[in-house]
């Protein structure tokens, strides 16, 4: 890949804005890669509230591809896939690290864990998204990814939506 990709298709009438970038794994890149996402999504009409969600999320999930997954080596890459369908913004973030399991994390609202400096971030991720999952590419390396589905107006709107 070395480049971004930004286009728009039809897949099966529904629309998937795509943009697709490969990075070192460099943490200086990450500012610019969440002002792409967040940008994308704020193009779209999400609200305010969904902006700052995917701010975090792919800040969060960026950072621990380049920190951990990639162990800070430059040399490793980071592929980043965001798309659209439907009213749900999706992130692929790819590393080339050997995974994890995001159910043997430590859950950081447990006593014990309340005082840990680190361990919140996946635990966020999964409660600010929907679809969230990781899973070990065929080549090498891993694959996070998340949904954010574009909210209504308040909760109480989202609830009749998820009935109806």
């Amino acid at each position: 890949m070395g480049h971004s990709d930004l286009s728009l298709a039809q897949t099966n009438a529904v629309e998937t804005f795509l943009v697709e970038l490969n990075i070192p794994s460099e943490m200086d890149l990450v500012n610019m890669v969440v002002d792409l996402g967040t940008s994308m999504i704020g193009l779209r009409g999400f609200s305010d509230d969904d902006v700052s969600a995917v701010r975090f999320a792919i800040h969060e999930t960026l950072v621990n591809a380049i920190k951990y997954g990639n162990k800070g080596k430059t040399s490793a890459r980071v592929n980043i896939k965001f798309y659209l369908k439907g009213d749900c913004f999706y992130t692929d973030i790819d590393d080339e690290g050997k995974g994890f399991d995001p159910d043997t994390l430590a859950n950081p609202t447990d006593p014990e864990n309340l005082l840990s400096d680190h361990g919140r971030g996946i635990f966020l991720v999964k409660s600010l998204t929907e679809d969230f999952s990781v899973r070990k590419l065929p080549d090498k390396g891993v694959r996070v990814t998340f949904c954010r589905l574009k909210r209504l107006g308040n909760d109480t709107d989202m609830k009749h939506k998820r009935e109806v």
